[in-house]
């Protein structure tokens, strides 16, 4: 008769626990973010003649992020819980994008690209871009009589995606040469101490990422001209 009565209370008690983390929170914080460091598109910023950035993947339309929530382990059982919920965001590929073209352009120009082409051009294309991450929330919780003890495991992961550019260089419309860049992901792990704000550390994640994908267009542009 104990058990019946407190169960339901357990269950009620496990749900509060693990429901306040969801999508809309988490484009909420995403939106914030880039609401407050949004830059000018690549193509009205630092825009040459002698490059260029495309992608089949870029699109100004469409939210800033959407966010999924999946169970991926939960194990109910009468006194010990289980859990480990996955909140996956994936970004408008525009904002992966458009920090690598920024800092491409930018890169090349310092770079002298131009006078390595010697009057030849370069298209760069964006195949595919790692533009997802997942909140992972693991958790455990057991309960002893009036009791529970519960402890969980937060951490922000990135995906586990490389980077794929293609480039041409073009003398007038003839293709001289084509090659393949590929960049590992350098988005690190984050992991929750105790005490931390889950949105801060987002923010911080996600400068970490911004920044490794502008990392990645200095390594594209360094790459180019020690073939060319």
């Amino acid at each position: 008769k104990t058990t019946e009565m407190k169960f339901p209370l357990f269950i009620s008690l496990l749900v509060m626990l693990t429901s306040c983390l969801g999508p809309k929170k988490i484009n909420k914080w995403v939106a914030r973010h880039y609401n407050e460091t949004e830059q000018a598109p690549a193509s009205k910023k630092n825009a040459v003649p002698y490059i260029s950035v495309t992608s089949p993947h870029f699109s100004a339309d469409g939210p800033i992020s959407v966010t999924e929530k999946k169970t991926t382990d939960l194990l109910p059982l009468l006194f010990y819980w289980q859990w480990d919920y996955k909140n996956t965001c994936t970004l408008n590929p525009k904002i992966p994008i458009d920090h690598f073209a920024v800092e491409t352009i930018a890169y090349a120009n310092r770079k002298g690209l131009k006078q390595k082409l010697n009057g030849e051009r370069v298209e760069l294309s964006v195949e595919n871009i790692p533009n997802v991450f997942t909140i992972d929330d693991k958790g455990h919780l057991i309960w002893v009589i009036l009791y529970y003890f519960g402890w969980e495991a937060l951490s922000i992961q990135p995906q586990n995606k490389d980077m794929v550019v293609t480039y041409r260089v073009l003398k007038g419309d003839e293709e001289i040469k084509k090659r393949v860049i590929t960049i590992p992901n350098a988005s690190k792990p984050y992991y929750m101490k105790m005490f931390q704000s889950l949105k801060k550390k987002t923010w911080e994640f996600l400068d970490q990422y911004d920044a490794s994908m502008a990392a990645a267009g200095k390594v594209v542009i360094d790459q180019l001209i020690g073939e060319l």
